[in-house]
């Protein structure tokens, strides 16, 4: 059953007006999860500039089909949510997403039960539903697959030989984002950069049947620098233990090539080492970053096993 949601309460007004977009459910469509009193619950969150029609939803649907209820969302200022400007990558804006989609399952009441909400977050939204975790014991188990922190890429594309932030690259972009910002404010329109021009293996999924949408522009609004520069989603992931974390990388995506951008495994891999018990990091070989948007014949029985075991024990 999926069924498309609108909603609001003043925790979501407060939310720049994000709406939580669409839902997939699927009910008593799995024995091992029949004999819970309540059903257990799931949100999924899109990659970043993506929306929920994409990698999200098929996660969304295909863990659905496993007996949870699974929640799609489109992050504020993306796809149909509200949110202006729109295509602007706030972190904090999108950890918040997170927590008001927990919130909007717990009233649920007879369909889901609060104390068994678990959220998978797919490349940026892995590393922003791990934010929210550490915070909000609401959510009982967290996964990721490809999770990344936003903060740290963008800060290590600006450092020196030494491993220090070169100053030289970083205050002209913090300088040229408040002038964007003061722009904007004159009633000029905001300067917007396609991921596609830095992730170009991303192309192949967005720029195709197996991703293209015409709600995705793939375009994040460049002023983005001074939200996500001091960001860090991994920063206090050790308070989410004793809640178990699984994150899921695949094996072409972990090379240690720190010049490629689609070589994200380093980021889980670090994540995991800051983590503490229960954790698992899952290497799913022959496959990259992007692969895993759709190919999930590994990805959705392991993160189905490990919800189940998480949520429905």
């Amino acid at each position: 059953m999926k069924a498309d949601l609108r909603f609001s309460s003043p925790e979501q007004r407060a939310s720049a007006g994000s709406d939580v977009g669409g839902w997939s459910k699927g009910l008593g469509k799995s024995v091992a999860f029949s004999s819970a009193p309540h059903s257990a619950a799931i949100v999924v969150g899109h990659p970043g500039t993506g929306i929920k029609e994409q990698t999200s939803g098929l996660y969304a649907r295909s863990l659905a089909s496993q007996g949870f209820i699974t929640l799609a969302f489109d992050a504020a200022h993306y796809g149909e949510s509200g949110g202006e400007p729109r295509y602007l990558e706030d972190p904090y804006q999108r950890v918040e997403d997170f927590r008001n989609a927990v919130s909007f399952l717990s009233t649920l009441d007879g369909e889901v039960d609060p104390e068994r909400i678990g959220t998978v977050g797919i490349c940026s939204s892995g590393g922003f539903s791990i934010f929210a975790a550490q915070t909000d014991q609401r959510i009982k188990a967290v996964a990721t697959v490809n999770g990344v922190c936003v903060g740290t890429m963008t800060r290590n594309s600006m450092k020196d030989p030494s491993g220090a932030i070169d100053q030289a690259l970083l205050q002209p972009g913090l300088v040229w984002a408040g002038r964007e910002r003061t722009s904007e404010a004159r009633g000029n329109p905001p300067t917007t950069i396609s991921i596609l021009d830095t992730f170009a293996e991303a192309a192949d999924y967005y720029q195709t049947p197996r991703g293209q949408h015409p709600r995705c522009a793939n375009l994040q609004l460049a002023r983005s620098l001074d939200t996500i520069a001091s960001y860090d989603s991994f920063a206090f992931i050790d308070w989410i233990s004793p809640r178990p974390l699984l994150m899921i990388i695949g094996s072409e995506a972990d090379k240690g090539n720190d010049g490629d951008p689609a070589d994200t495994g380093r980021y889980s891999r670090m994540a995991i080492e800051r983590a503490r018990e229960p954790k698992e990091l899952f290497v799913i070989k022959g496959l990259g970053h992007i692969d895993l948007y759709d190919h999930m014949s590994e990805s959705v029985p392991k993160l189905a096993d490990f919800m189940g075991r998480a949520l429905c024990a």
